[in-house]
């Protein structure tokens, strides 16, 4: 974890010392909620298991760097709590309703590509570090913790726009969709078939989170570095935004 640090902070350095435009940084709160669910090919592909749809949260705080008018980064940092449900109708006397609920820290890393009318385009990558997890079969909740990973990774896309923008705050608004590459569940997890211990399959069969969400983004302009015509570089203050 330490060397991708150090790999990242000498990228940024090199963008920032080699930069012909200038370059600020804005500071800020970000907030999140939308759908979530989970892709798993034996509880989707199984006549006898319904899924729906939960909902996600999150809130916390975002670090944006800027290169002249059309490039930036985003580091985002969220607290987030995710829920999803489904109903198993394998018992022959009822069937069961199985709630999920998990809480995590949700650090995002990327990319994003500015349009001259503010919209702009996101991708990147989102690293969730799982605090607490809890599982229920009907009204009766369990700490399942230990069946769930530590973390799991995620791609990330997005699409969104500023809405309001002046040299000190800068308002954006977008749509995200995320996709886990990793497994939601813990080694004990997948020994015990969770989040279907209840029932078996054949194989085991990952567990992955996606995501759908809208965010509200408000920045403020700290300040930085901009380049004049004759080769001289300043400091600046504000998100240089027009």
């Amino acid at each position: 974890m330490g060397k991708r640090f150090t790999l990242l902070a000498g990228l940024l350095f090199c963008m920032l010392t080699t930069s012909q435009a200038q370059v600020w940084l804005e500071i800020g709160g970000k907030g999140m909620m939308g759908m979530t669910g989970l892709a798993n090919s034996n509880i989707n592909s199984d006549p006898e298991h319904d899924s729906s749809l939960g909902f996600a949260t999150s809130l916390g705080g975002v670090a944006n760097i800027n290169f002249g008018d059309y490039h930036g980064l985003s580091f985002e940092m969220l607290g987030a709590n995710y829920s999803h449900s489904m109903t198993y109708r394998g018992d022959a006397e009822r069937s069961q309703t199985i709630n999920m609920e998990w809480n995590s820290l949700d650090v995002y890393l990327l990319y994003r590509l500015f349009r001259d009318n503010g919209a702009f385009a996101e991708i990147g990558g989102k690293a969730t570090y799982i605090q607490g997890a809890q599982q229920s079969e009907g009204t009766k909740w369990e700490n399942a913790s230990p069946f769930y990973a530590d973390e799991y990774y995620s791609g990330c896309f997005g699409v969104g726009g500023i809405v309001t923008a002046n040299r000190v705050l800068v308002v954006k608004t977008g749509l995200r969709a995320e996709y886990a590459f990793t497994d939601l569940m813990s080694a004990q997890g997948q020994a015990e078939n969770y989040p279907a211990h209840y029932t078996t399959y054949e194989n085991y069969a990952e567990t992955r989170p996606f995501r759908v969400g809208f965010y509200l983004e408000v920045t403020f302009g700290v300040g930085g570095l901009a380049q004049s015509q004759c080769g001289s570089r300043g400091v600046i203050f504000g998100s240089a935004y027009k």
